[in-house]
């Protein structure tokens, strides 16, 4: 009986169709490890911005009960240099020190209503709205801001930018962001301020990829120092001497109360002879959901919790 041969071509063929196949794999395998590593490098972010959430909600907390046990003590002393004002109208020096305690009073009070507005339960009405009726809610608080600043506000929305949102809160939010701004540019010659907004699909902090509006602020003033941008957000965190360092963190709230998220990079809008911009975004989702803190308590409800345990506390102490 014959037995069968392989034949010269075959065998090359044979040995074409391996390597080819083995070929493939390698670049599989190339194409998976590489977005294995994405996907942690992505889970470790999301981790991080759910880690963060999870602590702002704990410092809100405390810090809802520590401004309102400063209110009542501060309101007696404003109360009283108010009255010794009177006392001492015809004493230069003396009316001199009350107007320097009244002052410092008043700074005291504007720091712990930024330490309430901060806490306080940023519940969010979602309604429809639009990037478009955002900007043009934030344009309108800040319009006398910009006037006498003169400072030129553009706004450049890419497609319909459609969501559900509490518009009046993100506008908020967005008008903190154009005051900081105009903060930022002061004494610049060419100062400008652009409005953005696209969609996008990025990945939350539960490793699902949503839909989001991205909204951005940005400007041609000096821009934010590298070893800064991780930290502009946190509470209480600032590089000017004056002000509370909470204007950015409310903002983080807002967005996080919506299921959003907050990013900080240069302007991609640079300017030429001028300094680099800042570019801040609020990325959120097409749908809010309300983020709850490592107990599965929200934020409004942990102040609303410590507010009440702080009453009860003084009801009984009186």
């Amino acid at each position: 009986m014959t037995q069968p041969t392989v034949q010269d071509g075959d065998f090359q063929e044979f040995v074409r169709a391996f390597n080819d196949a083995a070929a493939r794999l390698e670049e599989t395998h190339a194409a998976l490890t590489a977005q294995v590593s994405r996907l942690q490098a992505e889970l470790a972010e999301a981790n991080e911005r759910l880690r963060r959430s999870r602590s702002l909600a704990a410092l809100g907390e405390m810090a809802a009960g520590i401004a309102h046990e400063i209110r009542n003590p501060l309101g007696a002393i404003a109360l009283n240099a108010e009255m010794l004002r009177e006392d001492v109208a015809g004493n230069a020096a003396a009316s001199t020190s009350v107007e320097k305690i009244l002052r410092a009073a008043r700074r005291l009070d504007r720091i712990v209503g930024d330490v309430l507005s901060f806490a306080r339960d940023t519940r969010v009405n979602a309604v429809e709205t639009s990037a478009r009726e955002i900007f043009e809610l934030a344009a309108s608080d800040c319009e006398a801001l910009l006037a006498d600043d003169e400072i030129d506000l553009r706004i450049d929305i890419d497609g319909a930018c459609a969501l559900r949102a509490d518009a009046p809160l993100v506008a908020q939010a967005v008008a903190n962001l154009v005051r900081n701004a105009v903060q930022a540019m002061q004494g610049l010659p060419h100062r400008e301020i652009t409005l953005s907004a696209r969609e996008a699909r990025l990945r939350t902090a539960a490793g699902s990829r949503r839909g989001f509006v991205v909204l951005a602020v940005e400007d041609t003033g000096p821009g934010i120092p590298a070893e800064a941008r991780e930290r502009i957000f946190n509470p209480f965190f600032t590089t000017r001497e004056e002000g509370t360092g909470l204007g950015l963190a409310i903002v983080h709230r807002i967005v996080d109360a919506h299921g959003g998220m907050t990013a900080c990079a240069e302007s991609t809008r640079r300017v030429a002879g001028h300094g680099p911009g800042a570019r801040l975004e609020l990325a959120l989702p097409l749908e809010p959901s309300e983020v709850r803190g490592a107990d599965g308590v929200s934020l409004g409800e942990a102040v609303r919790r410590r507010i009440g345990g702080s009453q009860s506390v003084h009801a009984h102490a009186g």
